[in-house]
C-alpha cells in the first residue's frame, strides 16, 4: 500500500504559473485615478468572489482558492488538490464635463493552487495582481502668444503579487493562516507638454520609471460554527502590517522638437538621474466578515475592511490620500446540487454589492465607488470541477469641478479544477 500522488500534472502548473509572468508585463486597466497613489487596488477579483461582491473574509470551500484570508485554507479536502486560473476583461467609459471616450482591455487575472499538507495544515500558491497604472489623460489650452499647448499624462505598469500561503487549525473549528506574498513590479509616469503651433518652441517631456520589489505579509483567523442540521456561521478577521516596501527610481526630463510625423528629436537633457533608492509605504489593513451557508445550498456573507492609507509615502513624500474602507455583501444559491437530471439546478447562482470609499480625495470630491455583481458557477457532469462566469457593472467619481466619472462593466472567465490527487492505492 502506498501513496501516489500525480507526478507529472504538478510540476506542469507550477511551471505554468511561472511561465504566466511574462503575460502580467501588459496593461491590464484604464483609468485615470490610477495615476495617484500605488496605482488601482487588484483584490478579491477571481471570480468566485468577484461574483459575491468581493466577499472574502468569512468565506472558505473546499472547492475554491480564497487568498484574501489564508486561514480558510484549512478547508481543502485532505485527499484533493484545487487549480483555479481565470481572465479579466473590462470595457470602460470615461466621463468629464465637456467629452466622454471609451477603453477596453483582457488580461490573464489569476493562478491558484490549493493542496493539504496533513489534516491540521493545508497550503497554497498562487499569482496575482496586486495594483495596477494605466491611463492616458490630455489637456488643452489656447493662448494668444503661444497658440495651442497641449499637456499629456501617462502612466503604465503595476505591482505583481506572488504569495505563498499556510493554514493551521490548532483546536477544532478554529483556523489561522498567514500568506508570505513577494511583490514586484514597475510603474512609468510621463508627462508631456507639446506645442503644435509652433515649428521651433521646445517641447518637454518628464519621466519617472519607478522599481520595486519585497516581502509583503497578511494574517487571517476563521472560526466555524455549526448552529442546526447543516446550517454553519462562520467568522473572519485579517491583518496586513504596515509595509516599507524597496524601491528604485530613475528621473528623466528633457527638451525636444517634433516633426510633422510626430518624430521626436532630442535637444537638451535637463535632468537625468539614474538608481535613487527610498521606501514606498503600503499602511496597515484590517477587516473582519462573516458568512452564514447551508452545505450545497446557499450562503449569504458580509466584509468589512478598512486601510490608513494616510500614512502612505513613496520616496519621503505624501500623494494627499485619505484612510480607505470597503463594504462587501454577497451570497450564492444552489437549487438542488445533488440533481443530476436538471443541470439548471446544479448551477451555483452568485450576486453581490460592493462599495468603496476609496483612498483619493481630489478637489475637496471623495472618489468612491460602488460596484453590482452576478454570476454562476457551472459545475462539468459527474465532477467537482467548475466554470465559472461572471459580470460586475460599477462606477467611481463624478465630474463635479472638472473630475471625470469612470463607468465600468468587467466580465470574468475562470475556472476552478477540483481533483483527488493523494488516494491511498492498493495493489493486488
Amino acid at each position: 500500500m502506498s501513496i501516489t500522488p500525480n507526478k507529472l500534472r504538478f510540476p506542469v502548473l507550477i511551471c505554468s504559473l511561472f511561465l504566466s509572468l511574462a503575460l502580467y508585463s501588459q496593461i491590464r486597466i484604464a483609468s485615470p485615478y490610477s495615476r495617484f497613489g500605488i496605482g488601482d487596488l487588484s483584490d478579491n477579483n477571481n471570480a468566485w468572489n468577484l461574483t459575491t461582491g468581493q466577499l472574502g473574509i468569512g468565506l472558505r470551500s473546499p472547492y475554491h482558492v480564497n487568498y484574501t484570508n489564508p486561514a480558510s485554507y484549512i478547508a481543502f479536502d485532505s485527499l484533493s488538490f484545487v487549480f483555479e486560473g481565470g481572465f479579466n476583461g473590462e470595457f470602460v467609459s470615461l466621463t468629464s464635463s465637456v467629452q466622454s471616450v471609451n477603453r477596453n482591455y483582457a488580461s490573464l487575472g489569476y493562478l491558484l493552487f490549493g493542496m493539504p499538507i496533513n489534516k491540521w495544515w493545508k497550503t497554497s500558491l498562487g499569482l496575482v495582481p496586486f495594483s495596477d497604472v494605466g491611463y492616458n489623460v490630455q489637456n488643452n489650452d489656447n493662448y494668444s502668444n503661444t497658440g495651442k499647448i497641449e499637456r499629456i499624462y501617462a502612466g503604465s505598469g503595476g505591482i505583481n503579487r506572488l504569495y505563498w500561503g499556510n493554514a493551521f487549525q490548532p483546536v477544532r473549528n478554529f483556523s489561522i493562516g498567514m500568506n508570505i506574498s513577494y511583490l514586484f513590479g514597475s510603474m512609468k509616469r510621463e508627462a508631456i507638454v507639446l506645442f503644435p503651433d509652433s515649428a521651433y518652441a521646445m517641447n518637454f517631456r518628464e519621466a519617472f520609471f519607478v522599481t520595486m520589489n519585497d516581502l509583503y505579509f497578511d494574517f487571517g483567523a476563521q472560526y466555524k460554527v455549526k448552529l442546526k442540521n447543516d446550517l454553519f456561521l462562520n467568522l473572519g478577521v485579517v491583518y496586513a502590517p504596515t509595509l516599507s516596501m524597496a524601491s528604485k527610481t530613475d528621473i528623466l526630463a528633457y527638451n525636444f522638437l517634433q516633426t510633422s510625423t510626430g518624430t521626436e528629436s532630442p535637444r537638451d537633457t535637463l535632468i537625468r538621474q539614474s538608481g535613487y533608492n527610498g521606501r514606498i509605504i503600503i499602511p496597515t489593513m484590517l477587516g473582519g466578515g462573516f458568512s452564514l451557508e447551508k452545505t450545497d445550498k446557499w450562503m449569504i456573507g458580509v466584509d468589512y475592511k478598512w486601510q490608513n492609507w494616510e500614512k502612505f509615502r513613496a520616496f519621503n513624500m505624501s500623494d494627499s490620500l485619505v484612510n480607505s474602507w470597503q463594504v462587501s455583501v454577497g451570497g450564492e444559491i444552489i437549487p438542488k446540487a445533488d440533481n443530476y437530471t436538471n443541470f439548471l439546478a446544479r448551477m451555483h447562482y452568485r450576486m453581490g454589492f460592493m462599495y468603496n470609499k476609496s483612498y483619493l480625495r481630489l478637489l475637496g470630491q471623495d472618489i468612491n465607488e460602488y460596484s453590482i455583481s452576478l454570476g454562476v458557477g457551472i459545475p462539468l457532469r459527474g465532477m467537482k470541477t467548475m466554470l465559472n462566469l461572471g459580470a460586475a457593472y460599477g462606477s467611481r467619481g463624478n465630474t463635479t469641478n472638472n473630475l471625470i466619472k469612470e463607468s465600468y462593466f468587467k466580465i470574468v472567465v475562470g475556472f476552478s479544477i477540483y481533483e483527488r490527487w493523494f488516494i491511498k492505492r492498493k495493489y493486488f
